[in-house]
């Protein structure tokens, strides 16, 4: 394709590709939960038929019909109880799914009662019986027909416990089983804080699990019991060694057969390994298997994520009596601190993302189809790396992973700080010892963690530090007893203290995050830092664990700033951050912050309780920035218009006015996130020229946008394949003097103190601030100010956390006419009345005397102010504030012609 001038042709008729993103499915389905359910066939359905996992073993879910009481309620546990006034719920369940995100600071952590009625189905008699939990946070106890049959700590990892001598086998019995759940804060089970929600509740799958009395152990940390790995595994043959334990129920010694079979990924047996053994009445016995060379495995990779079957079959004689299946992968990795990441013997770029579970309006209650379909919308993007933060995650995401092709940092929570108790010690091991034993055989998991800016809120203990280092080291010495074949890593923030006292010399690897360009310095800051680091600690394995920067969809900037929560911001930083990594082949991997915009009930930005640098928002909707990412990570061809987060614009006229006196147009830049290597862009059928765009993936024309529906199109070719992209932006003309006749004034709606547009619920567009200049419009004077808190009674809180203040006034050079004019006002900084003070003219006529923000709304409440006024004699409008205590100040002004 030749490049042509602007304007010079019209649009061509050919045939079109649509290729503007590639998430597995259609986006219709893949964004609406209530479709969800048919993306993947092998995800589980809260059924409850048994589900038989080989053998004599199946299990049954407990997800549907529970009773729920958000309270401590004595004697709920009983058998007798009534809880026919409790709330019906199905699981997954939390009680944090509103109050997370409403204006009321905190949310609930306390006690939560669940009970359920549970008749065994037939066919159970003799069994071994177990009540298996994927997770509740953060404390359980349960009890069943009022016995407590045990207690769990920690909010992130699976539990079983054997109810086999609780329950009632009568005729028509039925079972009462109560669970006593609490995410209280408790110094000694982590996390202490974090920048994410503690959703309370059991917000994971519960299932019945029956068993023979012989059986593979499911009491060992809520593991599978099994545990499978590659002792020797290259590209022309492989070993498998199978370990595991059995338990017995019997009353006397059982002679038993362990017969494990590896099924290749088309379900072809190629190694059975047999064991014999006898289990004492009562007691564990532990058995060890090892294969035969495999030749010519294939290799489990992201690109070739091949996955092979593990199945363990226990017999007691001829009969069959347990047996479970694992996954496993035939695959090697290293870490070179100067080359980076193998794979395989080969080099791989590992480029990814962090992950939080949470899902707007479940919380951290997520059905496995939506678990999954997150990681199917990752690996579309092109990711093959995947940090689980900040905690395990559901058996279902590692599943995904698993068969996706998607490597996996998984972690344990303690983050930020730490308490110095033996108390917080143990559980900490203890969580890290199940997150690894029940993901031990994932072939997805590469990397097991510990701790995420643990120095971040250090504690003014005498000797704190030294203690953070000791607990590490004993965390570190776990993970590698308990698995030699993965690598320990830790995220750090940026901070010398991690080098000064020896933490980030305690795991294999270190991840640095990083936000340079958002909390603090510049984005050209961000490569330096890690020469320097790779400089000084040359054999230090290094990863970016996290980057990235808050962004609201409703906010765009012509002249986007550091913490302005604009689209082109975020954009501007990652298109930076990406191509520094990409300078930088030392770097281990790289996982930005975040995939999803997710729940952080704390945070009082744009958009209150959320943290928003996701690559797409809380209901899984994509922000441009994503096919960014997709166009620069993924093999398959894409060409995305990268304005889908702007299709409503507003534009001034001035140096960059086009087109002709009737017609004016103003002129605006849009990008094109693409892989082809070039691109033609067309607006209202006109060509605007071609670009090449080379390996950064992204080209910009300015556009020159009419008042009204503008249609641009984006095309290039693959191979021979036309392939396109296609959107409309309905723009807004506004002349810059406001008199002039072609551009007729009817409103002017002014996001003080912000230099972003911000797009209301209203449908209210609010232009960024500007100083006055004669025939326009602006302020005189006075300097911005902003404030992060929550603004409570209201959803746009952007337009009261930016302010201005100290200024004389505001002035708009409007028509001859009447006009309402209404001012918004919310108190930033005082709590207490009498700190600000002041006086509101309007066109000299005084509206607003001795107004206290803080005595008439509330410290941090907003409030809006109406009036209505004449502009005459060509004088416009002219808005004046005179202190009387303080300084004057506002926060938006919206003038509208009458």
């Amino acid at each position: 394709m030749q490049s042509q001038t602007a304007g010079s042709r019209r649009t061509a008729d050919v045939p079109l590709v649509r290729a503007r993103f590639l998430f597995p499915f259609c986006l219709a389905l893949l964004l609406s939960p209530s479709t969800a359910g048919n993306a993947a066939a092998h995800v589980r359905r809260n059924v409850t038929r048994p589900r038989h996992d080989g053998g004599q073993r199946f299990r049954l879910s407990l997800d549907e019909a529970w009773r729920f009481a958000g309270a401590e309620v004595e004697g709920a546990e009983g058998v007798a109880f009534d809880d026919s006034r409790w709330a019906a719920v199905n699981l997954p369940h939390t009680w944090n799914v509103a109050d997370t995100q409403d204006d009321e600071p905190g949310y609930r952590r306390g006690v939560g009662w669940y009970r359920k009625r549970l008749s065994l189905p037939a066919g159970l008699e003799g069994k071994r019986l177990f009540l298996y939990f994927e997770g509740a946070n953060q404390t359980a106890e349960v009890f069943v027909n009022g016995r407590s049959v045990g207690r769990h700590r920690g909010g992130y990892t699976a539990f079983a416990f054997d109810i086999t001598d609780a329950l009632s086998r009568a005729a028509g019995a039925q079972n009462i089983v109560a669970v006593k759940v609490d995410n209280s804060p408790d110094k000694d089970i982590p996390p202490l804080s974090a920048d994410f929600d503690f959703y309370g509740g059991i917000y994971r799958n519960v299932w019945l699990v029956a068993t023979d009395p012989v059986h593979i152990n499911l009491l060992d940390h809520a593991s599978q019991g099994v545990y499978v790995d590659t002792p020797e595994v290259n590209a022309s043959s492989a070993t498998v060694r199978v370990r595991g334990t059995l338990a017995s129920g019997e009353a006397e010694v059982k002679q038993v057969r362990v017969v494990s079979t590896v099924f290749d990924p088309a379900g072809k047996s190629v190694a059975v390994m047999t064991t014999a053994l006898a289990v004492d009445a009562g007691r564990e016995a532990s058995f060890e298997q090892s294969s035969r060379a495999i030749t010519r495995p294939r290799l489990w990779s992201p690109d070739h994520p091949a996955l092979y079957t593990v199945s363990v079959r226990i017999y007691v004689g001829a009969r069959q009596v347990d047996g479970v299946e694992s996954p496993l992968g035939f695959r090697w990795f290293s870490v070179d601190a100067g080359r980076g990441f193998f794979l395989n013997g080969e080099p791989l770029k590992l480029r990814g993302v962090n992950r939080h579970q949470d899902y707007q309006g479940l919380g951290n209650a997520v059905p496995d189809r939506l678990h999954v379909r997150d990681m199917e919308i990752i690996k579309a993007m092109g990711a093959n790396f995947v940090r689980l933060a900040h905690y395990p995650q559901a058996p279902s995401v590692i599943a995904a992973a698993d068969r996706l092709g998607l490597i996996l940092w998984e972690e344990i929570p303690i983050v930020n700080y730490i308490t110095t108790s033996d108390s917080f010690t143990q559980n900490c091991e203890e969580m890290l010892t199940e997150m690894i034993r029940q993901h031990y055989n994932h072939p997805s998991i590469l990397m097991w963690g510990y701790m995420n800016e643990i120095l971040l809120r250090p504690q003014k203990e005498e000797g704190y530090t030294g203690k953070v280092v000791e607990l590490a080291r004993r965390l570190d010495q776990l993970a590698h007893h308990e698995d030699a074949t993965r690598l320990t890593v830790m995220a750090v923030h940026h901070s010398e203290i991690y080098n000064t006292s020896g933490l980030a010399d305690v795991p294999q690897a270190v991840g640095w995050n990083l936000y340079l360009g958002w909390y603090e310095g510049n984005f050209a800051d961000f490569g330096p830092f890690l020469d320097e680091q790779h400089r000084r600690f040359p054999r230090r394995p290094v990863f970016v664990s996290e980057y990235g920067a808050d962004a609201d969809r409703r906010l765009h900037s012509l002249n986007p700033q550091r913490l302005d929560y604009t689209i082109e911001w975020q954009r501007l930083l990652h298109e930076s951050y990406l191509e520094q990594i990409e300078a930088r082949p030392f770097l281990a991997g790289t996982t930005l912050w975040n995939e999803f915009d997710f729940g952080a009930e704390q945070r009082g930005n744009s958009k209150p309780h959320m943290n928003q640098k996701g690559l797409l928002t809380f209901d899984r909707q994509p922000k441009d920035i994503y096919f960014f990412y997709q166009a620069r990570l993924t093999k398959r061809p894409v060409i995305h218009i990268a304005t889908r987060d702007w299709l409503r614009r507003i534009g001034a006229g001035g140096p960059g006015t086009v087109g002709t006196p009737d017609t004016p147009q103003a002129l605006q830049p849009v990008e094109v996130f693409t892989n082809l290597p070039v691109v033609e862009l067309f607006v209202n059928g006109l060509s605007l020229g071609s670009r090449a765009v080379g390996p950064s993936c992204h080209a910009t024309w300015q556009v020159p946008f009419r008042e009204g529906y503008n249609v641009i199109e984006a095309r290039g070719l693959s191979g021979a394949r036309m392939l396109g992209d296609r959107i409309e932006v309905l723009f807004a003309y506004r002349a810059p003097v406001l008199k002039d006749p072609r551009a007729p004034f009817k409103r002017l709606a002014v996001d003080v103190g912000s230099n972003a547009q911000y797009l209301d619920d209203a449908g209210i567009i609010w232009e960024a601030d500007q100083e006055y200049t004669p025939g326009g419009w602006g302020y005189v004077g006075g300097k911005a100010v902003k404030t992060e808190r929550n603004i409570p009674r209201t959803t746009d809180d952007h337009l009261y956390q930016f302010s201005r203040e100290g200024m004389e006034g505001y002035r708009f050079d409007v028509p001859d006419g009447d006009y309402r004019v209404e001012l918004l006002f919310a108190e930033p900084e005082y709590e207490a009345p009498g700190k600000r003070v002041f006086d509101v003219l309007l066109n000299g006529r005084t509206v607003i005397e001795r107004l206290d923000l803080v005595k008439h709304s509330g410290a941090g409440r907003p409030a809006l102010l109406s009036f209505h006024t004449r502009a005459a004699g060509g004088e416009g409008i002219k808005i004046e504030f005179r202190a009387a205590v303080g300084l004057p100040l506002v926060s938006a002004i919206l003038v509208i012609r009458e």
